[in-house]
């Protein structure tokens, strides 16, 4: 594991040519700045000295993974529909919770990225979705033009476990490789109980059975009794077993032995369908909505994924709707942004 207290150290001396093992040619650093902003926001210290600190730390997290240069994707405006398109939760209902004057500083950290330029940092200033989605949208451009080791995605967010291509773990610049559906376990990561961490699609599936707390989605509120006595069976069955909540658990049992998209979808799809009914293809669609990471600008990117893998599905009339409030209101957020 590396030093990252050593490298910084190194690094406010200067030496980067030390520290660095090998730099890729051309290899970019999708950086998740929202967190490093958070990270620097010391209220014992002044700002000057917390922006310093925050050039340091994105310097830090591009010479751990061998990049020339660093995209800062930041969040400063919508969430691009998500907000509106949750009916079963609101979204990020948590958000506001924490140190309020913390966040504040945080947001003035923000803002200063929104113009940080220099021939090797560049800022991917998100308006309009969530930086997640920035990074999954310019990870796969970059690679689709310059190839695999072009780019590299580092964030603290597992949402973007699911997202393709290297990642770099944030805390020890660990690099992984992200390629098609992945796999999803229980590892022990040094917390008490072993985490649940995915890779890929697979992690995909499993937030649409148990849901996002950090976020406030839901995923799959509760499983059926058929489905519990067919993947978690007891040992004698149970006709009348009743329902209970999905979570963490019962996703992974659902989708135990799983090695593709269009296996997991089914799974997921029946017992979504348990519960919603004729209601189950919407439920799914506003779910996927809110925990997928777009790999386009098109905000029906995860519609467009649910009917590749054989589930044949559209935006409801009320979520049309609901689009139709985002965009307006994303016109809003534009006019006032080149007041």
């Amino acid at each position: 594991m590396l030093d990252v207290k050593a490298i910084a150290a190194q690094v406010a001396t200067g030496a980067e040519e030390v520290i660095i093992n090998k730099v890729v040619p051309n290899r970019v650093l999708q950086y998740d700045a929202d967190f490093a902003c958070y990270e620097c926001a010391w209220l014992d210290k002044t700002i000057g000295e917390n922006i310093q600190s925050l050039k340091s730390h994105i310097r830090v997290k591009r010479l751990l993974v061998g990049a020339k240069f660093v995209n800062n994707h930041i969040t400063v405006g919508m969430k691009g529909g998500r907000t509106q398109m949750a009916t079963v939760k609101p979204y990020q209902e948590k958000r506001s919770e924490g140190n309020l004057e913390r966040r504040e500083r945080a947001g003035i950290l923000r803002n200063f990225l929104a113009s940080y330029k220099t021939d090797i940092v560049s800022p991917v200033v998100n308006m309009l979705q969530e930086a997640d989605d920035s990074l999954t949208q310019m990870q796969e451009a970059r690679i689709a033009e310059f190839g695999l080791e072009s780019s590299v995605i580092m964030s603290g967010d597992k949402d973007l476990w699911m997202a393709m291509g290297w990642h770099a773990d944030p805390k020890d610049g660990r690099m992984y490789l992200v390629d098609g559906y992945g796999h999803t376990e229980y590892r022990d990561v040094g917390n008490v109980t072993p985490k649940l961490v995915g890779e890929g699609t697979s992690w995909f599936w499993h937030q649409m059975l148990m849901g996002d707390g950090v976020d406030t989605i839901a995923g799959l509120p509760t499983l059926s009794g058929a489905l519990m006595n067919r993947y978690l069976p007891t040992k004698k069955l149970n006709p009348k077993r009743k329902p209970a909540p999905c979570g963490e658990a019962k996703a992974v049992a659902i989708l135990d032995g799983v090695t593709n998209d269009i296996e997991a979808g089914k799974r997921v799809l029946e017992a979504y369908t348990a519960l919603y009914s004729f209601n189950a293809k919407e439920m799914m669609v506003e779910q996927a909505f809110l925990l997928w990471m777009r790999r386009t600008s098109d905000v029906a990117d995860c519609v467009i994924f649910l009917n590749s893998v054989g589930i044949k599905c559209q935006f409801s009339p009320t979520q049309k709707k609901a689009l139709a409030k985002f965009k307006e209101l994303a016109i809003i957020q534009l006019q006032q942004s080149d007041l």
